[in-house]
């Protein structure tokens, strides 16, 4: 999956209630080496659409 699928997709899942865990946002990435600047542009996406990251 590619760095833009993979914010769509965690958006989606995030929107349901607001946020997000950490586990299912490396769930998504599959297994991939990802790039520092990869990591950010999630992040910042999952942000701008008000979605919180969590721990368990």
């Amino acid at each position: 999956m590619s760095v833009p699928e993979i914010s769509r997709r965690a958006i989606e899942i995030g929107q349901r209630d607001g946020k997000m865990t950490f586990d299912e946002l490396n769930e998504l990435c599959d297994s991939r080496v990802l790039d520092p600047k990869d990591i950010d542009r999630i992040l910042s996406a999952l942000s701008e659409a008000g979605i919180w990251i969590e721990g368990e």
